[in-house]
Order: structure tokens, then C-alpha cells, then sequence
């Protein structure tokens, strides 16, 4: 049986079609995750969104199709009081008839060096299989959660409404608005990324690979802006269920961001008090919304079970502990065990200087040792570093060290990543 062999490249754009290595690429990636079957013209409009990422696949010559794929880019990640450089991966999928020959591993390991030689500090992914990664170093940063409101039993508090809202119906105004307001709400959220210009259409037109870029008809973006005229806040929705046959819509929220808390209560004001809507539903919310505080009745709200949502890879722990920012002051010895060896070794941690944490190289006996996958976990701040002792993942070598390092690590809000990929 012959190897495959592991292939990297670049999609190429020519007139808005994606070269022929880009549309095999792409057929195969489809194929692996049960996605639709598309003629070759479609699936050259699909490759251009992967234009500017990092392509891999494993290839059984003669065969230009890979039986094994893998994606990947360069996203910023936002740290708590600061950000890095990330992998940001996607994408990996093997041909039914080629599982377990250790392409996934193949494909994995190479991105991650490619990504460390390169300088990104982490990487990340987005999986509904995700505890699988941990074997790469992975660890589970942060949760999501569905929220379902009654609207008919959602009344505010406070008297409203206030600011003014504005439904935009072109996807290029509507980018115009969201970006900004997205890049500074991404920034108080451990674990959020930016977003790339592919990811924006899906989210605000609904056009993927999926659906062969159709867009969704049923989507709509509003905004709203403060009494400045300033936006400050959108939502990004649709119709799950029409109204048609019970007279009680449903309306699905894809995104929404706010950069005040004035904008997040509107938003929801208006999302709630639409005629014909009996319900409205967010998937991916972050686990600390604060609607149901919002409301006379919170029961209105009803908040289903935490979701795992982004895992966490550290590639360079130095430069990962440097960009963030801490709480309090103290110092601690952490050894990590990384069997892939990006983020080996035994570091001191320093926040005297809260603004300029120092981390080197240490000699001394550890204070908590961890493998990386837990040290991606920890890192955001969203994970008790005392939990992860009582579950056997964190071994703490020194009395009260892992309070220690949660009281670090903690971050200024709950860690929260709306964004699958």
C-alpha cells in the first residue's frame, strides 16, 4: 500500500474561479464532512473563499483528489487585556476508505510546526469531535449556550426605548457597520477572533460551502446607534420557523455584538417585541449572558446546557503568558509536557509588573505541572486551574499553588468565542 503523500499549498483566483487544485481540494473536503455533491463550476466559486489560506492535503497519486484535507489561516486572538497571533484550524477531514492510517496526525503535526516555525503563538479550532485534538495539545478554552426567549413573557425594566435602529439591506453596508463594531466587541471576549472576509458572508448573507453560496433569504441585519448617531450594537437573525402555520414565528440569532450595555438591551428590546415572533433563540451565546437580568421575569429566558465551543493549542508559552494581562501579583514555576514539544519546558511566571509579566526559563522545582492540552484550557482564565486538580489533570507541587495561578489566570469576563469554524 503506498503512502500518501502530504501536500501544502495555496489557492489561486483567476476571474473569480478557484484553480483545479483548489476545486479537488474542495470536492474532497466536502465529501468527508457529508457536505453536498457540486459540479466543478460551483465548487471553483466555493474554493475562492479560501483564498489567502493554507491548503493541505494527503494525495494517493494518481489520484489529484486528496483523501485527507486540512485548512488553516493566521487569525488574531484575543487574550485577556491583550491579543496574539493564532493558526486557526479547520477543515480536517479523511476519505471514508483511508480512516485510521494516521493522516489526520500527519496533516496536524505539520500544520502545527509550519504554524510555531512561523510565529503564531497558538492555534485554535472549533470541533463537535474536538476531544479529539487533545492527543495535539489541545485543551478546552471556552463554552457556549443556547438561549430560547418566551417574547411573550420578556418585559424589560427600565423604560425604553432608546437610541434608534436601522435594518441594512445590502451585505456591503451591512459589513461596513458590523466589522467595527465586531473588531472592538472581540476585544473584551478571551477566546473571540477576527473574523475573515469569508467567514462575514456567511454570517451576514448565509453563503457557504454548504449550500453552494446560495444565499439565505430568510436573514436580516439590524443596527442600532445611539442618540449621536453612532452604531453601537447589531444582531444578525433569521426565520427558523415561520408564523404561517401556528401564527408564532421563530427567530434564530446568528450574531450579536454590542458595544454598550445600552446597545445589548435594545437589540434584545427589538428582537423580543417583533409582531408575530413567540420566540427568539440564540445558539452560541456566551454562558453569562445578561438578558435574563434585563427582565421583569427572567424565567422569560431559558438557558440550555454549556457547549464546548473553541479549543486551545500553545504553541509558544512565553510569548502566550507575556501578551496577556493579570489580576494579581505574585510569581510561580509551571511545567508543561508537550509529547509534540512546542510548548515543553519549565517557566517562571512573573506579574509584579502587571502591564510587563516577566516569563523565562526556570531551574527551580515546579509549582503546578500540566500537559499542554491543560495549558490551553487554563490559559483564557475560563478553566479553575483548582478543578483540573481534582480531576487529575493539573499536579499542584507546592501547597496552594493552583489558587495561585486561578487567581493569575483570572480573566476580566467569561471566555467567549460565537464563531464556529
Amino acid at each position: 500500500m503506498v503512502t500518501p503523500e502530504v501536500r501544502t499549498f495555496s489557492p489561486r483566483v483567476i476571474e473569480g474561479s478557484a484553480d483545479a487544485g483548489t476545486v479537488a481540494w474542495t470536492r474532497a473536503q466536502l465529501a468527508a464532512f457529508l457536505g453536498p455533491r457540486l459540479e466543478a463550476d460551483a465548487l471553483a466559486r466555493v474554493g475562492v473563499a479560501f483564498e489567502g489560506n493554507r491548503l493541505r492535503g494527503a494525495y494517493a497519486d494518481p489520484d489529484p483528489t486528496p483523501v485527507a484535507t486540512l485548512r488553516s489561516w493566521d487569525a488574531r486572538l484575543t487574550l485577556p487585556g491583550g491579543e496574539v497571533l493564532a493558526d486557526a484550524v479547520t477543515g480536517i477531514g479523511v476519505r471514508s476508505t483511508h480512516r485510521r492510517r494516521g493522516l489526520t496526525d500527519r496533516l496536524l503535526t505539520e500544520d502545527l510546526g509550519a504554524a510555531a516555525r512561523a510565529g503564531a503563538v497558538a492555534a485554535v479550532l472549533t470541533s463537535t469531535q474536538g476531544a479529539l485534538y487533545e492527543r495535539w495539545g489541545f485543551g478546552l478554552a471556552t463554552y457556549t449556550r443556547r438561549i430560547t426567549v418566551d417574547t411573550a413573557r420578556a418585559h424589560f425594566r427600565d423604560a425604553g426605548p432608546r437610541g434608534s435602529l436601522e435594518i441594512v439591506e445590502r451585505p456591503d453596508a451591512a459589513l461596513a457597520l458590523t466589522l467595527p463594531i465586531h473588531d472592538r466587541a472581540r476585544r473584551r471576549h478571551p477566546g473571540a477572533l477576527e473574523r475573515l472576509a469569508s467567514q462575514w458572508d456567511q454570517v451576514l448573507v448565509g453563503a457557504g460551502p454548504w449550500n453552494g453560496l446560495e444565499p439565505d433569504r430568510l436573514r436580516q441585519t439590524v443596527v442600532w446607534r445611539d442618540d449621536d448617531g453612532r452604531p453601537a450594537g447589531y444582531a444578525v437573525i433569521r426565520v427558523e420557523e415561520s408564523w404561517y402555520a401556528t401564527g408564532s414565528a421563530t427567530l434564530g440569532v446568528v450574531d450579536l455584538q454590542a458595544l454598550t450595555s445600552t446597545a445589548y438591551t435594545e437589540l434584545w428590546r427589538h428582537l423580543c417585541s417583533q409582531d408575530l415572533v413567540g420566540t427568539v433563540s440564540w445558539p452560541d451565546a456566551s454562558v453569562d449572558e445578561p438578558l435574563p437580568w434585563l427582565l421583569t421575569d427572567p424565567r422569560a429566558v431559558v438557558a440550555g446546557e454549556s457547549r464546548p465551543m473553541l479549543w486551545l493549542r500553545v504553541l509558544d508559552v512565553p510569548a502566550l503568558l507575556r501578551a496577556r494581562r493579570y489580576p494579581t501579583e505574585d510569581a510561580l514555576v509551571i511545567e508543561v509536557d508537550d509529547p509534540l514539544g512546542h510548548a515543553r519546558g519549565r517557566w517562571r511566571l512573573d506579574t509584579h509588573d502587571r502591564l510587563a509579566p516577566a516569563v523565562g526559563p526556570a531551574s527551580g522545582e515546579p509549582d503546578v505541572v500540566l500537559t499542554a492540552s491543560t495549558l490551553g484550557a487554563v490559559a483564557l482564565g475560563g478553566v479553575d486551574p483548582r478543578v483540573l486538580v481534582r480531576a487529575n489533570r493539573l499536579d499542584e507541587r507546592s501547597a496552594g499553588a493552583a489558587a495561585r495561578l486561578a487567581r493569575m489566570l483570572a480573566a476580566p469576563s467569561v471566555p467567549w468565542n460565537g464563531t464556529r469554524f
